[in-house]
């Protein structure tokens, strides 16, 4: 796990280093706020969990978002 100091500009901008970026291979990411860190999770990587997943399923977007959430919050606690 890399671990690297970056700071916010006055724009409250973070800039992610270029190493951690080629590894990620995302430029969008879900932020979340939880016990005063901040996580940043890759938008690829979450959904490309659940590509699929819902195809003939008769399920609305705030389902599927609660669904994903729930599979998020497991991710975060290290059941998955």
């Amino acid at each position: 796990m890399a671990v690297e100091v970056v700071r916010l500009d006055d724009n409250g901008r973070v800039y992610l280093p270029a190493s951690i970026r080629k590894r990620l291979h995302s430029r969008e990411f879900y932020v979340e706020e939880k016990d005063g860190r901040i996580i940043l999770i890759p938008v690829r990587e979450k959904l490309m969990k659940y590509r699929g997943i819902f195809r003939g399923e008769n399920l609305t977007g705030e389902e599927i978002d609660e669904i994903v959430d729930e599979e998020t919050e497991k991710l975060l606690r290290g059941e998955l």
